[in-house]
């Protein structure tokens, strides 16, 4: 929970203890979720170095305990790293690992391997892949109500808007993810190089849109539904 509302700190205190108790009492499943979140905190602390460890070592154990959801779990966290180190291709290797693994177990866990997916996506100038994966995470969100996973699908949507060139429909998007974040509370916490990619980006849509339209595309966006995003993205993909 103290990840989620992006208290970093507060989550590594909690998660080193969790670690240290799993292994007193023999609770190896524990064990390898929390290394795994903890290499989600150290990578979110910038210690990529951290995060590759506790990532392995996660898979390691998970793979030894035939766990399916956290093979795939900890793929995707391995696939976040090689992504922040520049690696992209092997990102995408283990993403195609994870996403396989991860398919047949459900779609929460699902969730942020797509995410990851369309981060990628994004990076390489991709909308039209994006669009699709992003398409696909929201189907599943729908069903799960799950409001973290909605407000991190909806930074690469973003992305991918600006990438077509369709400046209303970004605002429309960041005016549906903000609203999110308000009202949940919770936060993306790895972001930094997709908020780099859609700040650029907005700068210069504002600029294009004009303040009025941007406001008024950014202002309808904060009562849009998952739905509404669904329709908008079946128009953008005709």
């Amino acid at each position: 929970m103290a990840y989620s509302l992006g208290e970093i700190v507060q989550a590594r205190t909690a998660l080193a203890r969790a670690l240290e108790l799993a292994h007193d009492t023999g609770e190896m499943a524990i064990a390898a979720l929390a290394e795994y979140l903890l290499g989600r905190a150290e990578h979110a602390l910038g210690h990529v170095h951290a995060a590759r460890e506790h990532c392995a070592h996660s898979l390691e154990q998970f793979r030894a305990l035939a766990l399916a959801w956290g093979v795939g779990t900890s793929l995707t966290g391995v696939a976040m790293v090689h992504l922040a180190t520049g690696d992209a291709n092997s990102a995408e290797r283990v993403l195609e690992e994870a996403t396989s693994v991860l398919r047949p177990v459900g779609p929460w866990f699902l969730a942020l391997a797509l995410n990851v997916s369309a981060i990628l996506a994004v990076r390489r100038g991709h909308a039209d892949e994006t669009i699709a994966i992003v398409r696909e995470s929201l189907t599943h969100i729908r069903g799960l109500h799950d409001n973290h996973a909605f407000v991190f699908a909806l930074g690469p949507l973003a992305a991918a808007a600006l990438i077509k060139g369709d400046e209303a429909w970004a605002a429309r998007i960041l005016g549906a993810r903000d609203a999110a974040t308000e009202r949940t509370h919770a936060t993306v916490v790895v972001r930094q190089s997709l908020d780099n990619l859609i700040g650029l980006g907005e700068q210069e849509a504002r600029t294009r849109l004009g303040a009025d339209r941007w406001a008024s595309a950014y202002e309808s966006g904060r009562t849009a539904s998952i739905d509404s995003l669904l329709n908008d993205i079946e128009s953008a993909s005709t």
